[in-house]
């Protein structure tokens, strides 16, 4: 995932070996060793839905754009491709359906308290990473210098919505659950996070980005394991992405102050 799909549009060491030719081959490998070793089997069937998912994206375009085109072409082979196909082969092929636990019970004190302090620490980071560590990082997310600024932020605001409910489907749903049955949660959350960061650095988080993500991807796992929750994590999610749409609005038109509903 980090080769192929993280450095993807990342120039490699040698020019004519490209970052994705040795994850190819490392793909290759680690899905024949486990057919080798263990023929029909979850961990086997497991590695063919990795593969999948990340052969499928390295055939997407990743990118900030939001144009109808790419939004199509994302909603087809994210949603369709990414989310829908290995549901139906982990409940048909595996016969292990992926969680979904939108719920688990009553939400504690302490789920509620995370909230808001996750939130305050999630504009803390992204303030850092905007203004300081990467100060150019907003370019990611291309938005028009002149003219109506309305229908591209509109499309920026449900845009950074989508994809983090995306993220946490993917990345926590199906690669996390789907390696926790078959290793220890450590391992596991720290595969999910090599997934998540690679996926994220490639559409649009750069320098000190995959850092920042890994990190916040190792805590949505811990998360997700203590609280059996998707709502919770989705949420937490979506309050990061409010932060992010405000620093990347605010760092086009610093001063500017848009929301979604200050129309």
């Amino acid at each position: 995932m980090a080769l192929v799909i993280g450095l993807k549009s990342h120039a490699s060491p040698w020019p004519a070996v490209p970052w994705h030719v040795p994850g190819w081959v490392a793909l290759a490998a680690g899905v024949g060793l486990a057919w080798r070793s263990e023929p029909n089997s979850r961990w086997a069937k497991t590695t063919v839905l990795l593969a999948w998912t990340i052969v499928l994206l390295f055939f997407t375009r990743i990118d900030g754009e939001t144009t109808n085109a790419h939004v199509v072409e994302l909603a087809l082979k994210l949603g369709v491709g990414v989310l829908v196909v290995p549901a139906l082969a982990a409940k048909w092929w595996l016969k292990e359906p992926l969680d979904y636990r939108w719920l688990n019970g009553r939400w504690s004190l302490r789920m509620w308290v995370w909230l808001p302090c996750g939130f305050l620490l999630a504009f803390a980071f992204m303030w850092l990473y905007f203004y300081i560590l990467t100060p150019n990082l907003h370019h990611s997310w291309p938005l028009p210098l002149t003219g109506d600024r309305s229908e591209a932020m509109w499309r920026l605001f449900w845009g950074c919505n989508f994809v983090g409910i995306w993220d946490e489907l993917a990345f926590i749903n199906f690669v996390f659950v789907l390696l926790c049955r078959s290793f220890p949660f450590r391992e596991a959350n720290l595969a999910q996070a090599v997934f998540f960061a690679s996926f994220l650095h490639e559409m649009a988080f750069v320098g000190w980005g995959p850092l920042v993500i890994f990190a916040f991807a190792l805590v949505q796992g811990l998360t997700y394991r203590r609280t059996g929750s998707l709502l919770y994590i989705v949420g937490l999610h979506l309050m990061v992405d409010s932060v992010l749409f405000y620093m990347i609005a605010n760092r086009w038109y610093p001063g500017w102050g848009w929301h979604p509903w200050g129309f």
